[in-house]
């Protein structure tokens, strides 16, 4: 009799195995799936990113037409007093621009280390 009470244990518990373990075992593994790629945070990620790299490109541009500026400074005839007076506006413009795209590629990359944003090399 206890030979039949040991194979009845050993049914009973593979059959525990059989319902319990691939339900349990799929569980964690949709859980660990849904924490790295939860919706919200990859949408606000995308944001930031394109945010970045929308005030990356608009540096770039500044510091081009800053460039130019400077050229056109050193080539402008020295009569021109109002071309000069202009170039000379545009100039501390365009710097300040670029100051102030400078602050917020700063505050944004700041953003993105603090939310945590995943696979997101700056």
């Amino acid at each position: 009799m206890s030979r039949n009470v040991t194979t009845a244990f050993f049914t009973l518990l593979l059959l525990i195995y059989l319902v319990m373990g691939p339900q349990s075992h799929s569980w964690g593994q949709e859980w660990a799936g849904n924490v790295v790629t939860d919706p919200a945070i990859g949408r606000r990620c995308d944001a930031l990113a394109k945010k970045r790299s929308q005030k990356v490109e608009l540096k770039q541009k500044l510091m081009a037409l800053l460039k130019r500026n400077t050229h056109l400074q050193k080539i402008a005839p020295r009569q021109k007093k109002s071309v000069r007076k202009r170039l000379e506006v545009n100039n501390y413009e365009l710097s300040h621009e670029l100051e102030l795209t400078r602050l917020v590629i700063e505050q944004v990359e700041e953003s993105i280390i603090r939310k945590g944003c995943p696979g997101i090399a700056l």
